[in-house]
């Protein structure tokens, strides 16, 4: 065989260590033809975005803010106005008052909860119960009054008291204005039935 026609190079691993990588789809290469915001988010210069920016920067997100802020004074507005349950503080105790609808009776449930220091009341508390969406009329001498109910019970010592107390009413009525009297205070609350 012709020896002549065979070149051999000799190749040095010395000569391969000390090179460059050679990158054939480099990262600048990829960022030049990126947008504008790629570029930006890439070199840093990008500051972060205010409160204001994030909830008022899109028209989507203010419709959205608005949203919520409507349907939080939505749910506000419709819990005030009807309650089925009511908390107050008499003589130092918290009571919580429901109205109850229980096979074709109205039952009216007070719960007395005591602090767990201090001096609360302890006696007599009067009650006086209304349907509120009774209808007044009133003929020459004739006028009817909306019913009320009359009850009386007794605040103990102990810190924790469940009363029960049926009400003569009509199951159809929903409103009711609840009044409560110790000796000293006086509450009165609106509540819907359950």
């Amino acid at each position: 065989m012709n020896e002549d026609k065979k070149k051999y190079t000799l190749v040095s691993l010395d000569d391969n260590i000390e090179k460059e990588p050679v990158f054939y789809y480099s990262r600048e290469h990829r960022l030049e033809r990126a947008s504008a915001r790629v570029r930006e988010l890439n070199s840093g210069e990008l500051g972060k975005m205010s409160v204001a920016k994030r909830i008022f920067g899109t028209r989507g997100n203010v419709m959205t803010f608005v949203l919520i802020i409507i349907t939080f004074f939505m749910l506000n507005f419709v819990s005030k106005y009807s309650q089925t349950k009511a908390n107050v503080k008499l003589g130092g105790n918290t009571v919580v008052m429901a109205i109850l609808k229980e096979e074709e009776a109205l039952i009216l449930e007070i719960t007395k909860q005591s602090p767990k220091t201090g001096v609360t009341y302890a006696g007599d508390v009067e009650i006086a119960v209304s349907p509120t969406n009774a209808k007044s009329k009133s003929k020459m001498n004739e006028v009817e009054t909306s019913p009320v109910f009359y009850h009386r019970i007794y605040f103990a010592q102990a810190g924790y008291e469940n009363f029960q107390i049926s009400l003569p009413f009509d199951i159809g009525e929903n409103d009711f204005i609840l009044l409560l009297k110790t000796a000293d205070e006086q509450k009165s609350v609106k509540l819907r039935t359950k």
